[in-house]
């Protein structure tokens, strides 16, 4: 009997270290870990969500309409905003007539990959985009030229794609290749009495 309370005994101690030690190993694992080693992005996880976002943009867009925007406190922000933009809407569109942007109408390109392609006035340009729609910002390289612009979609099958003044007569000039046309010069003075206005093309989806 003696012999079994012993060898019991000598059991139990055995035991209690290696529970302890079990316990607190779980408990200085659980310690340790950061936020970061478990919820951290992979390159992998970057390029699906990248193509996800693509894939919302990819396709066929050709211009429909002027569109324009406000990036900063002017007379469009006041109470006169609607009849101000109006106004502008329709000079724009004026100008593009002028221009020719309403017959040969610009057509953008998205594809799944990030590539992008621009057709204006019999011209095409080729290059790249990157998206970030929470922002709503776009920024285009043509050559390795970077160019920035508001992009903001309106239902499955409406774009409005709008410049810096300075950007969009940029990017005409470039891909139309007539920067010096009267009809240029006569867009850009219209757009040099608008500050702080983003202005651009109305796309639908083809």
């Amino acid at each position: 009997m003696r012999r079994f309370i012993v060898f019991f005994c000598v059991m139990a101690a055995l035991m209690v270290p290696v529970t302890t030690s079990c316990s607190s190993s779980r408990h200085n694992a659980g310690r340790g870990l950061h936020p970061d080693d478990v919820f951290t992005m992979t390159e992998e996880d970057i390029a699906n969500e990248t193509l996800r976002i693509n894939r919302a943009l990819q396709g066929d867009w050709k211009y429909n309409a002027p569109s324009v925007g406000v990036s900063g406190k002017n007379l469009l922000a006041g109470i006169a905003k609607p009849i101000a933009k109006g106004k502008l809407k329709k000079k724009l569109k004026n100008a593009f007539k002028k221009i020719g942007l309403d017959k040969a109408r610009p057509q953008f390109m998205f594809n799944e990959d990030g590539t992008c392609s621009i057709k204006m006035l019999g011209a095409s340009v080729k290059g790249t985009y990157n998206y970030n729609p929470s922002t709503e910002k776009i920024t285009f390289k043509w050559h390795g030229v970077p160019m920035s612009a508001n992009l903001k979609r309106d239902g499955k099958k409406k774009l409005h794609l709008t410049f810096d003044s300075d950007k969009l007569l940029k990017l005409i000039s470039l891909v139309g290749r007539f920067s010096d046309s009267s009809a240029i010069k006569a867009l850009s003075t219209l757009l040099d009495n608008y500050e702080d206005v983003m202005v651009g093309f109305e796309l639908k989806r083809q």
